[in-house]
């Protein structure tokens, strides 16, 4: 018989701006009651820039405020492309309509990119199935809606990181070391039962 788990995915910061030349620091989040756990990262360009590659550090702690790096990544470092969504896209559905879907890379198979709502937290990151001509067929349902004329841009980065047992704590910065703003936000996947 094969082993069961208990796992449960948390959002630790919902999609949030990371202003250019700064530090964010990101929330701290509990890995007490894990066995193991995972980190989920991503950044988005949000700026029609050459971007250098945004800095993320993960630290993690034994205690309150005791932090040590665990890992660093850097950020792809490219020129961001800018569009729009051409028409409302709506929670659910498995397509989005662009403005110009031909270009920027919004049409080619695998890449991942980002739909920077007027509400940030409700921004989202999909990854391109296929398109026909300006309508693009995404690889997962949209989780909200986004107006008219919604900005999108064609950078994600992700990073998947797991963390050691031994530790209380997790929380990311993330070192935007471009002049340009980058969205970012982080989740966490638990095993609390065996």
């Amino acid at each position: 018989m094969p082993p069961t788990k208990t796992t449960s995915i948390d959002l630790i910061d919902a999609w949030q701006i990371a202003p250019g030349g700064k530090i964010t620091v990101g929330a701290a989040k509990s890995i007490s009651d894990s066995y193991d756990s995972i980190l989920y990262i991503e950044v988005a360009g949000i700026e029609a820039e050459a971007y250098t590659g945004t800095e993320v550090i993960i630290e993690i702690s034994y205690g309150d405020d005791n932090w040590q790096k665990l890992a660093t990544f850097k950020g792809t470092a490219e020129s961001v492309s800018a569009n729009d969504l051409n028409g409302i896209a709506n929670y659910g559905t498995p397509t989005v309509t662009l403005t110009d879907a031909m270009t920027g890379g919004f049409y080619i198979k695998g890449n991942k990119w980002f739909i920077k709502d007027g509400t940030i937290a409700n921004s989202e990151s999909v990854r391109t199935r296929s398109n026909a001509t300006h309508v693009v067929t995404i690889c997962e349902l949209l989780n909200n809606s986004h107006a008219d004329e919604t900005p999108v841009y064609n950078s994600c980065d992700e990073w998947a990181q797991p963390l050691p047992r031994a530790n209380a704590q997790v929380r990311t910065l993330i070192n935007n070391i471009d002049a340009f703003d980058v969205a970012f936000t982080t989740r966490i996947s638990k095993v609390t039962g065996k």
